[in-house]
């Protein structure tokens, strides 16, 4: 981390975000002490902000956005000096709080700090962050060039089907203030991220369960806890960790998608306003919570889905109960603004979501790559071939055994919210913010019981992690009052050590898989030169053309080169610069037509013929043509007309000049 432009990264999140959350807060008049107020507040900053980004941007205005933000702290500056408690209180036993957050945040970075790092003159890649990190960068540069947005691995066309708000801030903070694009993706907001999520689940465990034991415990299951996937593998003797087993990705892993991670501070952040919202009908607080609500879909169109779907039930309900609109309006209101956010990105393809139920139990039963018990899944077959009422019996107790896996296992130590789900369940018909509650809960669980998502399958288990992380919660306030009820420290302490124990091996296991191997990928000296020449010569508009992607060709280098490695928007990311077409796993997830343009590409490398080459070429619109050596066109680019620009060791640019 660059320590040089972290001060200046924080004072701006102080600057941009906490003070206008903060004074939000404030002006509401809710009864919030001083650190919930501040780290809400943050939360609550940093969507105004991204939202007015946003208005600024569609109007081109976008150089406004930092002096009208500088504006709103001057105007409030003065009220919220004056509303500051004379003696701020600090939280008790603060010495180990602070260290369970300093562990917590420390280990959520070791999983994407160290990509996007020079060493020896390489960047390097980690996990999936060669392709995950290198789109959201070229999503960036693509919103410092301002409205309309064009996709930056799909030059000329629009931008659809992908919600880039999780970018906004960091492209703001990168166009004006400077804080270069690899420290703001890969570690300083992250860090902000992973500082709210603790925090965020602290306050809320904390006002639930009414103790401060809630709130530590809240934040251990978000930091620390992970499935019972170490289980299965050390059944299986392979270590530990198993993470995604049952398919889910724990809410720690999060910090490596900034719209899932995002969407858990916003979910977290609603629902503790909420408590007062039920309270008192604040017209503040009503206000903040539609901005919530109604972002949530260009962050994570999965969060939108269960928190708006189980809201409007709680609106019906509050009708015929107390035969009041509070809840609905909230709701209508929030889906209004969702719809003017999401309808501009939205471009109709086929379906987005497949009915195919029972996938993820399916195959957690019977890929070797996690429960491998195919013993089950045949005998499930041969009871339904019988085609009797036992047989039928027998085949609804296996589907319990797999649904019990699926849930028990993905859970982990979290089952022992269990308890407090019951609590809550209870009084679903009397308590509103129980039954809200309850019902993300549902939800989360249901959907990816029951649907998948087109382009990747997998991606419908993301709904999981709401499931997760409110059971989290639950889990902290059920420790709480069990702790209550023990009666002398050694037992709390014992209790406290088992589910220490019991929770964290998995995310052990993460970090040890992790560091076991060298980075996956490297973008080399050279690379990074010529995309620097390109960046630094070529014109704003200029669209690039780049080799297509071949799975067969393997360098068998300790450390590939990111070309070799996978399809990725590296080229876009590092050169500022949009590219004919690359990643094609996102274009595809994103429903373009992408299969023309990939032929043409790759006719543009192996056709030998120098004519044919040039007509492929100006149908792509390039300007210019980049490739590292080894995957050298075969045709003369001399005789197709191009002019070499730049040529070091490793990478050639050609211009294209017609």
């Amino acid at each position: 981390m660059n320590l040089l432009w972290l001060l200046p990264f924080a004072f701006s999140v102080v600057i941009f975000f906490t003070l206008p959350g903060f004074a939000l807060l404030d002006k509401s008049k809710a009864e919030i002490s001083f650190w919930p107020k501040v780290f809400f507040g943050s939360a609550i900053g940093y969507i105004v902000f991204t939202l007015t980004s946003y208005l600024f941007l569609v109007l081109n205005l976008s150089f406004l956005i930092i002096p009208v933000f500088i504006l709103i702290d001057v105007y409030f500056f003065r009220s919220i000096i004056k509303e500051l408690p004379k003696k701020i209180l600090l939280e008790k036993n603060l010495i180990i709080l602070v260290f369970v957050f300093t562990i917590g945040i420390a280990g959520q970075l070791a999983i994407i700090a160290p990509s996007g790092w020079q060493l020896n003159g390489n960047l390097l890649f980690w996990s999936s962050h060669g392709h995950d990190g290198t789109w959201h960068i070229s999503l960036m540069n693509e919103i410092k060039k301002g409205t309309p947005l064009e996709n930056p691995v799909f030059a000329g066309e629009k931008l659809v089907n992908y919600h880039i708000f999780s970018d906004i801030a960091p492209a703001i903070f990168n166009k004006y203030l400077k804080i270069p694009s690899l420290e703001l993706y890969f570690r300083f907001f992250p860090l902000l991220y992973s500082l709210l999520l603790g925090t965020c689940a602290f306050f809320l465990g904390k006002k639930i369960g009414k103790t401060y034991t809630a709130g530590f415990w809240s934040t251990f299951f978000v930091y620390f806890a992970g499935s019972f996937g170490y289980i299965v593998r050390l059944i299986q003797q392979r270590g530990i960790g198993g993470e995604s087993i049952f398919w889910t990705n724990q809410i720690q892993s999060s910090i490596g998608n900034p719209p899932q991670i995002v969407s858990h501070i916003v979910v977290l952040t609603f629902l503790y306003l909420f408590i007062y919202l039920l309270k008192n009908q604040n017209k503040i607080l009503y206000f903040i919570s539609s901005l919530l609500l109604g972002s949530l879909i260009v962050f994570k169109v999965y969060a939108a889905i269960v928190i708006l779907g189980a809201l409007s039930v709680v609106g019906v309900w509050q009708i015929i109960k107390d035969r009041k609109v509070g809840i609905i309006s909230l709701t209508v209101l929030s889906s209004i603004l969702s719809l003017v956010l999401y309808l501009p990105f939205y471009a109709k393809t086929s379906s987005f979501l497949i009915f195919e139920p029972w996938f993820f139990i399916r195959t957690m039963i019977v890929a070797d790559s996690r429960l491998n018990w195919l013993d089950l899944e045949l005998r499930r077959q041969f009871f339904l071939s019988l085609n009797t009422f036992k047989g039928y019996l027998r085949v609804f107790q296996i589907e319990v055994i797999g649904f019990a896996i699926f849930f028990l296992g993905n859970l982990g130590m979290r089952f022992i919210g269990l308890w407090e789900f019951w609590k809550f369940a209870k009084t679903f018909f009397k308590d509103y913010f129980n039954q809200l509650f309850i019902l993300i809960i549902f939800l989360s669980l249901a959907f990816p019981l029951l649907f998948l998502q087109k382009g990747v399958a997998g991606g419908t288990s993301q709904f999981l992690q709401y499931f997760i992380l409110l059971f989290g919660v639950l889990s902290a306030i059920s420790i709480s009052k069990l702790m209550v009820k023990l009666p002398n420290l050694f037992l709390k302490l014992a209790l406290t050590l088992i589910i220490i124990i019991l929770a964290i091996p998995t995310q052990i296991g993460v970090l040890q898989e992790f560091y076991s191997r060298s980075a996956y990928a490297k973008i080399t000296t050279e690379e990074l030169s010529a995309l620097s020449f390109l960046r630094e010569t070529s014109k704003e508009e200029s669209v690039i053309l780049t080799p297509p992607y071949d799975p067969n060709l393997d360098l068998k280098e300790p450390i590939p080169n990111i070309w070799d490695w996978f399809d990725t928007a590296y080229v876009s990311a590092l050169s500022e610069r949009r590219t004919y077409i690359d990643d094609y796993e996102q274009v595809d997830i994103m429903g373009y037509d992408y299969k023309g343009r990939l032929e043409i590409k790759k006719e543009i490398f192996t056709d030998e013929k120098p004519e044919t080459v040039r007509q492929k070429i100006m149908q792509t619109g390039g300007n210019y043509l980049y490739f590292p050596k080894v995957l050298t066109p075969k045709a003369d680019l001399e005789a197709v007309g191009l002019t070499k620009a730049f040529e070091n060791h490793q990478v050639e640019i050609w211009n294209i000049p017609f």
